[in-house]
């Protein structure tokens, strides 16, 4: 069987060739009914154009996430695409920025999701934007976080949003936790934006700020979070004290596999 259960990983997997060489690790979960392969991660000696097809095959319509650069270079060279390449971070929470007061006329309000925040976010995440434009369905995800705890809760201590003068919310930050897809208990930061209108004031930092002490305040041990390569956020949080922890590579397998055979 190509697909089987990992005995020295559980509860992870191990995929093989039909004549049982073992050629990767990975793990399998669901994200919100999406089919996920994660962790991909080729066994020493692989071919990885062998294990590209094979997973084009046993784990065809699923998300395919590898740190290896190498498999994810044999998947695009079979005519797939990179559809996000990103880093996994981690804060310890040993040191976390104390509290700094807003710009004058600003406020803290508690998290939430209202028609100025959409309106913020939907200008912030720009067709340039490393992760692309704010689509719909993310507004839908959000809205779904809050009425019905789907596909997580929000971890309202460490969540928040920033209302500027006019009373209008102009940026948030929505963190998780603990959440189900990572191996270590930890808050996760879903999303941390701030209207183009409102940047270069710090509420970025300090939302981050926000979200850190309550993650701890709330018994977590750290803050996970994935920032898209080319986000120029990534300075915030390495200066904040993030540590990089895996890469992330993401390639979309096609349902209807019309991969070739790539044994040599």
């Amino acid at each position: 069987m190509p697909l089987h259960p990992d005995p020295g990983a559980s509860p992870g997997h191990l995929l093989s060739t039909d004549d049982g060489t073992p050629l990767a690790r990975l793990r399998l979960r669901d994200d919100d009914g999406e089919r996920v392969a994660g962790e991909v991660t080729p066994l020493p000696g692989a071919d990885v154009r062998v294990l590209a097809a094979q997973l084009r095959r046993d784990l065809a319509g699923a998300r395919l996430e590898t740190p290896d650069d190498a498999l994810a270079g044999a998947l695009v060279a079979g005519g797939l695409t990179l559809s996000r390449a990103a880093t996994d971070m981690r804060h310890d929470l040993t040191e976390v920025p104390e509290p700094v007061p807003l710009p004058g006329g600003w406020s803290w309000a508690s998290a939430g999701w209202d028609d100025d925040l959409a309106e913020g976010l939907a200008a912030a995440y720009g067709p340039d934007h490393p992760d692309g434009r704010w689509q719909p369905s993310d507004t839908a995800e959000v809205r779904g976080m809050f009425e019905r705890a789907e596909p997580v809760a929000p971890l309202l201590p460490a969540s928040a949003r920033v209302v500027g003068p006019d009373g209008r919310s102009a940026g948030h930050v929505l963190a998780a936790g603990p959440v189900p897809w990572t191996e270590d208990v930890c808050a996760w930061i879903l999303n941390l934006g701030v209207a183009p209108a409102a940047q270069r004031r710090g509420l970025g930092r300090a939302l981050l700020g926000h979200a850190l002490r309550g993650a701890r305040a709330a018994g977590l041990p750290r803050v996970g979070l994935s920032v898209a390569d080319g986000n120029p956020a990534r300075r915030m949080y390495d200066e904040a004290g993030f540590r990089q922890v895996a890469r992330v590579l993401t390639v979309p397998l096609p349902a209807d596999d019309g991969a070739p055979d790539a044994r040599p």
